[in-house]
């Protein structure tokens, strides 16, 4: 009796986690001309808000157009690829909606990208991070770090995932700019090293008793 009750509630949870957006909410995405904040990596049609830095690239700036969504997740056209946003780890920290609008802004920004020095301007176009970057020009160049583990901005070490087991840390110094990297920080110098993967177990010949 306690399982199917268990089950029962797991159901609901499940259903209440995709709840269409009212359309008000959607009618308001769609009706906006909106752009990708930062350099966006997917694997798939995917893009987790846990940020994983593997998987193709769609970069910042990018015009997009909202077609659906629900209460955690929102797809979106952009560059004639389909994707979708999902707000799966940073729920105790945010809703959906404003993680939606971290993602999906209304300014593009190409025009602060304009502004800043031909090296950092190399390194956002790399996804790179490199010492002495601010902290706009990191979000622009890698996202935001995930909530679950980087519940604000304002704080000064960003912990990042490379994938689903490797993570690195950008620390930033009390002026706002990049001071350490900590891990596989994906830099000119330093090269992202994804997770080893275990060296295969040697197969012995198996020698067959002559009959």
């Amino acid at each position: 009796m306690k399982q199917g009750v268990a089950i029962v509630l797991l159901a609901v949870a499940v259903a209440a986690c995709h709840q269409p957006i009212s359309p008000e909410a959607l009618h308001q995405w769609q009706s906006q001309t909106v752009y990708t904040c930062c350099n966006i990596h997917y694997e798939k049609s995917e893009v987790s808000d846990a940020n994983y830095y593997v998987g193709s690239l769609l970069p910042f700036g990018t015009q997009a157009t909202v077609e659906k969504g629900t209460n955690d997740s929102l797809t979106f056209r952009a560059g004639g690829t389909e994707l979708t946003l999902v707000h799966s780890y940073g729920r105790d920290q945010e809703s959906g909606q404003q993680y939606f609008s971290k993602v999906l802004v209304t300014t593009d920004p190409h025009a602060a990208f304009a502004s800043y020095p031909k090296d950092v301007q190399s390194a956002i176009t790399d996804s790179r991070v490199e010492v002495g970057m601010t902290k706009p020009q990191v979000i622009m160049s890698l996202g935001y770090p995930a909530t679950h583990r980087t519940a604000s901005t304002d704080l000064n070490t960003w912990t990042y995932w490379y994938n689903r087991w490797v993570t690195y840390q950008v620390i930033f110094a009390d002026d706002g700019k990049v001071a350490n990297l900590v891990g596989n920080a994906p830099t000119r110098n330093q090269p992202i090293v994804a997770a080893p993967t275990p060296a295969p177990v040697p197969v012995r010949p198996v020698h067959r008793k002559k009959k």
